[in-house]
């Protein structure tokens, strides 16, 4: 572990120059500029890197390798998806330098397993992205729940998603992948679940379809999809996530039911328009709270990173609450391969 040696400001690698990073990290960073400094991206389109190192004055590497070894980075940024996988993390930990992955996860669970084991022998921080812990409603609902609410019994939801598109902005109701719907946004739905409850589900089961046939790219390509979870204190959680089909569809989206999540606790009910409405009834009665956006999502990952790195007290998850998620995401798809 380096952490005694690693600067106050942290020199930053990126790898995967996506919409995640043009619209969530490449703000925060320039905001958090006393803490971050972007050195050098890389990205499988040379242009596109060349581009990007232009507008942020840095070095754009040809080299996925030769920008890890750069003795001008500090600190790894994996935020689009790339053909060589999770290559960089590997390359990352063999470097000594701290992680950030944005990635879906979930998709190769015996390839996060191997991840797993080579950041837990390097001993380097690794840090997940699940944005959802850090919505402002999430952050509220804990706090009420640590108080007035008591602990969740039930979290029943429903998600419109409108699919991978490079040029959405990234939030709730969009892909950070072109992937299955069960590794985006089901794995992410698992995790706040787990999150919200404290506890990994012991056991989990899934239903799906394919509402509309003809946009199915495979066999088994599901356009809607669901799962329900049991954690260890028998607490429950029903949630459904599907593609919003505009093409077919239009703007229905605006007289449906909303997104949202309801959880019913030992003494109240909250209800979550994510990321930022919370509306929950306890026992003085109904209440109601558009919540500020400040600090943005992406300010607050990037502090817990940052506090990660430096060995400083940080609610950042672990590699370990991703392959927690990529495992039951597996235990789903053996459920349903077992039922045909």
């Amino acid at each position: 572990m380096e952490d005694a040696t690693r600067p106050e400001r942290l020199r930053v690698g990126v790898v995967g120059l996506g919409r995640l990073w043009e619209s969530r990290h490449k703000p925060s960073l320039a905001r958090l500029h006393d803490r971050f400094r972007v050195t050098a991206v890389h990205d499988q389109v040379a242009r596109r890197a060349e581009i990007e190192a232009a507008q942020l004055g840095c070095a754009a590497s040809e080299g996925l390798a030769a920008l890890i070894a750069r003795p001008d980075v500090d600190v790894v940024y994996l935020t689009a998806p790339q053909w060589f996988g999770l290559h960089a993390a590997f390359l990352a930990c063999d470097a000594g330098k701290p992680i950030y992955c944005a990635l879906p996860l979930s998709a190769d669970p015996r390839e996060l397993e191997r991840l797993a084991t080579r950041v837990e022998q390097s001993g380097v921080p690794f840090m997940p992205e699940f944005a959802r812990r850090c919505y402002p409603a999430t952050i509220r609902l804990r706090e009420l729940l640590g108080t007035t609410l008591g602990r969740p019994r039930l979290v029943v939801g429903q998600s419109r998603i409108l699919g991978f598109d490079r040029y959405a902005q990234p939030g709730p109701t969009a892909q950070l992948a072109p992937a299955p719907l069960a590794v985006d946004p089901g794995s992410y739905l698992l995790d706040w679940c787990s999150f919200i409850f404290g506890a990994c589900p012991t056991t989990v089961s899934a239903f799906g379809s394919q509402v509309l046939p003809g946009r199915a790219r495979s066999a088994d390509d599901r356009d809607f999809d669901s799962f329900a979870a049991r954690v260890p204190d028998g607490g429950t959680a029903q949630v459904s996530y599907s593609l919003y089909h505009r093409a077919e569809w239009g703007d229905a989206g605006r007289f449906l039911p909303p997104s949202g999540i309801q959880v019913f606790a030992e003494r109240g009910v909250a209800w979550l328009e994510m990321p930022d409405h919370i509306q929950w009834w306890d026992a003085e009665g109904p209440h109601e709270e558009r919540l500020p956006v400040e600090p943005t999502v992406g300010d607050v990952l990037n502090d817990q990173f940052h506090r990660l790195v430096q060995g400083l007290p940080s609610q950042a998850p672990t590699i370990r609450d991703a392959l927690e998620a990529a495992r039951l995401v597996a235990a789903m798809e053996r459920g349903r391969a077992g039922e045909g």
